[in-house]
């Protein structure tokens, strides 16, 4: 007796109509619940630029750091990225060495830890050395919380997961923002006390639901433990089925994604990324990505929302409050929109359409600042109308920026990625982020204060530069499994041959256990 069967793609096992989908798959449920608990390692790095922002208008906590100069105000946001820049080193190897989870939670520990310090600062000292150890404790818990959802998410899900994840970055913003502007009502250190210790929010929640965390089946694999990862996927991927196609699908991918990183680059260290074309190619697109992610003005409202209304002269805490609160429910809605369109269009293609609608947006918000500013100075006082457009660009602004710049700069970063340099090239980005962080963080208080709407001219020159380069940099990537998406910068010889090895691994399989039930069946 014989039996003859093709071997099925990933392409065709995800779509087969056998598949539970949505509700009825319990498993996939279970899973995106689990993947909440690292979503929210973004709401920490959002809190941080709005709280900043918000304490900034507050009169108490002006008065409690003698109202802060340009420089020192620079100094007082800087350190968070500077805390982060001494961990990142140690960032990639400890993922890689203790696995995704466990350093997920040990940044929450280090963050929380840093949040109760900032909460109880009793000069500016404290206060800064406080910040610094949250930058240290973020540093681990957002190098680790990408790699985990997108190696743990179901396939078809794990662009979304990581764009969502990117996002939600407004969700600690939007916290931050509101509670401020509830705060400033308190007339002692407690406006300023409550915002600083919220912070700490996202870390006691990681850290009270640990043990529901699963790690990256491709993190088990890595280091051979096949057994679980296989556990792992057939729970959450195939809803407790393990003679679903999906498990030896997903298991052989990995397996021959690592054999052939380990063929092509016998170093895991960071020179790897300059000894092929392809991981050339990849490193100047993270470091791209990592400083168009915070050069295209975005520094301006994150950080330093106050001094640009004070530019167009909304100057009381109350509205300053207030438009942050709304800037940061606007950009969570925005962004999650976005984010849930990754899948619709091409990655590059966003990044195009979003750096064009920066562009546009900054230029007419550069003409409008010009406007008001040069008003003020004939005549004291400006028109309230040319304000309210300034105000009205600084929300289209947060909306081009939504489009492609927010939902995707870690989805694409990782995605590029073979597994043996997934963890550094994140370290990568985030040290690139956190070098133009701290650039911004000094230039932009002086350069708005001291030179004005012509600081905005050098931003207008930047972006289109940015343009250009992401034309020609960028590739195209979407509709494929995560190890042929990073196959895609060594060229299609390699990414045919994973797909060609996967399909054969997964025949030979098949293949004996056909044998050993037509054996079976002969006996019988």
């Amino acid at each position: 007796m014989s039996f003859m069967s093709n071997p099925l793609t990933m392409e065709q096992a995800l779509a087969s109509p056998n598949r539970k989908k949505g509700w009825s798959n319990g498993g996939l449920i279970v899973l995106n619940l689990i993947l909440t608990i690292a979503q929210i390692s973004s709401y920490a790095t959002g809190y941080d630029g709005s709280m900043m922002n918000g304490l900034q208008s507050l009169d108490t906590w002006q008065a409690y750091f003698n109202n802060p100069s340009p420089g020192t105000l620079g100094l007082l946001n800087a350190i968070q990225n500077i805390g982060q820049l001494a961990a990142l080193p140690f960032c990639a190897v400890a993922c890689d060495m203790f696995g995704r989870v466990a350093i997920l939670e040990f940044g929450a520990f280090i963050i929380l830890i840093g949040t109760a310090l900032q909460g109880a600062a009793q000069n500016s000292g404290m206060f800064i050395a406080a910040r610094g150890i949250i930058g240290l404790g973020l540093a681990f818990n957002i190098t680790a919380a990408p790699l985990l959802l997108l190696e743990l998410a179901y396939p078809t899900q794990r662009a979304p997961q990581v764009s969502i994840y990117n996002a939600l970055w407004n969700s600690g913003a939007i916290v931050a923002a509101w509670t401020t502007y509830g705060t400033f009502r308190i007339a002692n250190d407690w406006a300023w006390r409550i915002p600083s210790i919220l912070q700490g929010l996202a870390s006691i929640i990681q850290i009270g639901s640990c043990r529901f965390l699963v790690e990256s089946p491709r993190w088990l694999i890595s280091k051979g433990k096949d057994e679980k990862a296989r556990k792992v996927i057939t729970k959450y991927h195939a809803n407790n089925n393990p003679d679903d196609p999906l498990v030896n699908l997903e298991l052989e991918e990995i397996r021959r994604a690592l054999e052939f990183e380990i063929e092509m680059s016998r170093s895991t260290s960071y020179m790897a990324f300059f000894k092929t074309k392809g991981n050339r190619h990849r490193f100047f697109i993270i470091l791209a990505v990592g400083f168009f992610s915070q050069w295209s003005g975005n520094g301006l409202t994150s950080y330093y929302l106050t001094l640009v209304m004070d530019s167009i002269g909304y100057k009381s805490q109350d509205t300053q409050t207030l438009v942050n609160g709304l800037l940061q429910i606007w950009g969570l809605v925005t962004s999650l929109f976005f984010a849930l369109l990754v899948n619709k269009f091409g990655r590059r293609t966003l990044f195009l359409a979003s750096t064009m609608a920066i562009l546009a947006v900054f230029i007419v918000w550069t003409a409008l600042e010009a406007t008001y500013e040069q008003e003020t100075a004939l005549s004291g006082e400006g028109s309230p109308a040319v304000a309210k457009g300034v105000l009205a660009m600084i929300f289209l602004y947060s909306l081009a920026f939504n489009i492609g710049w927010n939902p995707l700069q870690v989805t694409y970063v990782i995605e590029i990625l073979p597994y043996h340099l997934r963890a550094k090239g994140l370290v990568l980005y985030n040290f690139f982020v956190a070098c133009a962080l701290i650039f911004n963080q000094y230039a932009n208080p002086i350069g708005v204060t001291n030179i004005g709407w012509k600081y905005y001219v050098v931003y207008d020159v930047w972006i289109a530069v940015e343009l250009v380069i992401v034309y020609f940099l960028f590739v195209e990537t979407g509709n494929m499994s995560l190890e042929q998406t990073a196959a895609i910068l060594d060229g299609t010889q390699v990414q045919d041959k994973l797909v060609e090895e996967v399909a054969r691994a997964v025949d030979e399989n098949h293949n004996k256990e056909i044998t050993e039930i037509a054996a079976v069946v002969d006996k019988e």
